[in-house]
């Protein structure tokens, strides 16, 4: 009997450090996907804000389009 119960602990000790170390990995995964959102949310950023130049250029050069008709 007292082997039985070794035994068990053992399984369950194995069985506690495989799911740490499963768990581990999956939060390194996360935390890598994160960086990698945070990373592609700047450059989306930083392209939205060039479009809304370029937009801003395009209503100046419509205004002054207009202005030149009259």
């Amino acid at each position: 009997m007292e082997y039985l119960t070794i035994y068990e602990i053992i399984v369950v000790a194995a069985a506690l450090v495989g799911t740490y170390i499963k768990m581990n990995t999956e939060i390194n995964k996360l935390k890598s996907r994160i960086f990698v959102l945070e990373q592609s949310n700047g450059d989306i950023i930083a392209m939205l804000k060039e479009v809304s130049k370029d937009l801003n250029e395009i209503k100046l050069l419509l205004a002054r389009k207009q202005l030149d008709q009259y």
